[in-house]
């Protein structure tokens, strides 16, 4: 095997024929051992590609390229780096996996792609992975799941697929693949078909469907009884029916066969009665699943793949004595984990965590609940009475994965509240009536991914409340009184889903609010007064520059009555804004860039003002300039002419006044006779001054 790997280094490196530097020897990135395992560390790096670059050759690592610009992953992408054991691709703004590009990676145990832009798994996505046993893709654009991608992955256990757009799974896409966790929250899925895909899955220890568009009919009947006989330890998300509307709202688990299927109700063909053999037969004990590490290799029992319809159906509650046997005892650890009196507990998950169900028992505090069920993983609150969170009444619950405190009075909650709940990832606290949300209450909320904050009186949000939650993925503030947020409202937080719809926003900021959504792939913003004038031209090129998928329903506009019912994106931006477009001044172009043109459906013969201002406002400009060059020049001409002329009038002038006046002395000499002796004398001697004064000017 080692000889193997040295001559696939020594034909990659000749194939390649460039000069690749060594990512830990040149100290491109950080490299370092964590309880014996080399981790290179090259989080934003501003990586394009890795052509250039190699791992270590003399052991394992895992390698960390999240936040980087590995846009598109070529054939041989990763062919420098056959040591990986593990590869972090997360924020890279991948949208295409090229088949091939993960060749060279057999030793590669988990690969984590979540977080990016990927449309679509092909066939041949993940070839060369053969030891895949962890596959992260969560908050994605995938839609598209091609039945054999998963095919050649024989050691396949954790699927993460939650937060996509799939609608359906297509048959045997788990042929042949282990699978013993899955996730699916979070898309768009009505229903699971048990032939093809269900039957594939019969080891399965945690399946996760939540937060899906579940249509409740007769093609759901499969799954609910799917979820009834698959193992008692097993985590299962729970399927809430959103349609046909006299089911919506419903947990699948207390709707009965005949409201979901009325007329085959009555036939008896549903259910096929347990024979002896079946009965007594123990069914596969699933495997934990290691969060933190590798999962576990699941056990499988013989016959459980190809077993029977009627087979899955039974109740896999044992009659024997040991079946009993072992309820008592799942009772025994149930009473040792200190229930609450007025509560119901179960264990729920591989790892035997506690759920605690107080849910309508009328609890007006959780100081109340005695004994504390510090071991839950699960504390379900809802709709009791519940007015205020006090600091210290979560002191303890460490362990909480989910907290439910949705539909009680709460008003107030203490700053610093869940700073012990470290691995809580399911908040839910809708329905109640908080008016003000602050960075302080949510401290200690780090691994938090899901806030349900809908249907509460919220009419403030200060900045960077959410902050606290850096891996919170979706978040829910519909149905409140929201009428504006604050710049860095989603700072330090990375969203995937959101919903603001049913508030009063007549407009939202992009800059330090939505462009702080750098990775949303659904957001809702439907039943808001949108006010259709100037200040929304930012929010609508905003929305256009978000995929068909990402906005659910409309945004209509409230007004001005003359938009009133017409969608914001498909209303010209020069008619919401009319003065932006009436003049553009040189002054003002900096400041219109952001106001870029109508990017959506219309005619190619309406061209935006801001479109052309290049085109056309250039050669105006030199034109206007040359104009005024030309016009400067002739003015100076002009006025150099016009001073030559006055100053030859000015010289003739000057000689006819002292022509006239030598004249009218002369005269005056001429004409003075003996009786004006003295004053011709006079005359004569006035004029020679007068005279020789204007010869001086």
């Amino acid at each position: 095997m080692l000889l193997w790997i040295v001559l696939l280094k020594a034909t990659l490196c000749v194939a390649i024929g460039n000069v690749t530097k060594d990512i830990c020897k040149e100290q491109i990135c950080s490299c370092n051992e964590i309880e014996g395992d080399l981790h290179i560390d090259c989080e934003k790096r501003s990586f394009t590609n890795l052509h250039h670059l190699t791992g270590p050759s003399s052991q394992f690592y895992h390698l960390l390229l999240h936040g980087n610009s590995l846009s598109r992953l070529f054939p041989n992408e990763f062919a420098n780096f056959y040591n990986a054991v593990s590869l972090h691709l997360e924020n890279n703004g991948l949208h295409d996996i090229v088949p091939g590009a993960f060749l060279g990676l057999q030793l590669v145990k988990r690969l984590h792609i979540n977080n990016n832009k990927i449309r679509s798994f092909r066939k041949s996505t993940f070839l060369g992975l053969d030891d895949l046993e962890y596959l992260q893709a969560d908050f994605n654009l995938l839609r598209d799941i091609d039945p054999a991608v998963f095919r050649d992955l024989n050691k396949l256990e954790v699927l993460i697929l939650n937060d996509n757009l799939i609608s359906a799974l297509p048959i045997n896409v788990f042929q042949h693949v282990p699978i013993t966790h899955l996730d699916l929250r979070g898309n768009r899925i009505k229903t699971v078909p048990y032939e093809g895909v269900l039957e594939q899955i019969p080891g399965i220890a945690e399946v996760l469907l939540e937060d899906n568009p579940w249509d409740c009919n007769c093609d759901l009947v499969s799954l609910k009884e799917w979820l009834e006989n698959i193992p008692q330890n097993a985590l299962i998300g729970r399927v809430i029916c959103e349609a046909p509307t006299p089911l919506q709202g419903n947990d699948l688990n207390d709707t009965s066969e005949m409201d979901l299927c009325p007329s085959k109700s009555g036939d008896g063909t549903l259910v096929a009665p347990p024979t002896q053999d079946e009965t007594s037969e123990p069914g596969p004990v699933p495997t934990p699943y290691k969060a933190s590490g590798d999962p576990g290799s699941p056990t499988t029992g013989s016959g459980q793949k190809g077993r029977s319809k009627s087979h899955w159906q039974l109740k896999t509650k044992p009659t024997s004595m040991t079946g009993v046997n072992g309820e008592r005892e799942q009772l025994q650890i149930v009473q040792n984990a200190s229930c609450p009196v007025p509560c119901s507990c179960k264990l729920i998950g591989s790892r035997h965590g506690l759920g605690v169900n107080c849910e309508g028992k009328k609890i007006d505090s959780l100081a109340n609940l005695k004994p504390k069920p510090l071991t839950a993983h699960e504390l379900n609150m809802r709709d009791n009475n519940i007015h205020a969170i006090k600091k210290n009444h979560l002191n303890g619950y460490s362990s909480l994965n989910l907290l439910d405190l949705g539909g009680n009075n709460i008003k107030i909650i203490d700053n610093s509240t869940f700073q012990n709940l470290t691995e809580l990832r399911w908040l839910y606290m809708d329905k109640n009536y908080l008016d003000t949300l602050m960075a302080e209450m949510f401290v200690g909320l780090q691994n938090l991914e899901y806030l349900s904050l809908e249907y509460n009186n919220i009419q403030l949000i200060l900045a960077g409340t959410f902050s606290p939650m850096p891996n919170l993925r979706v978040l829910f503030l519909n149905n409140n009184l929201l009428k504006f947020l604050p710049v860095d409202a989603f700072l330090g937080v990375s969203l995937s889903k959101i919903s603001l719809h049913n508030n009063y926003f007549t407009y939202l900021p992009v800059t330090g609010v939505l462009d702080q959504l750098n990775s949303i792939i659904q957001i809702d913003l439907h039943g808001n007064p949108w006010d259709c004038t100037c200040n929304i031209v930012p929010f609508k090129h905003w929305t256009e520059k978000l995929g068909a998928d990402v906005i659910v329903s409309d945004v209509k506009c409230e007004s001005p009555e003359e938009f009133w019912k017409r969608d914001v994106r498909r209303v010209r931006n020069d008619l919401m804004c009319p003065k932006l477009y009436e003049k553009i001044y040189p002054t003002s172009l900096s400041k219109n860039s952001t106001f870029t043109a109508d990017t959506g459906t219309r005619s190619n013969s309406y061209v935006e003002p801001n479109r052309v201002s290049i085109s056309v406002l250039v050669p105006g400009l030199l034109l206007v300039f040359v104009t005024s060059a030309f016009t400067v020049v002739g003015m100076l001409v002009f006025i150099l002419r016009n001073r030559k002329r006055s100053k030859r009038r000015d010289g003739n002038s000057s000689a006819s006044e002292i022509n006239s006046l030598q004249t009218v002395c002369d005269s005056s000499y001429w004409h003075s006779g003996p009786y004006h002796a003295d004053g011709g004398a006079h005359r004569g001697f006035d004029c020679s001054a007068h005279i020789s004064t204007t010869n001086d000017a």
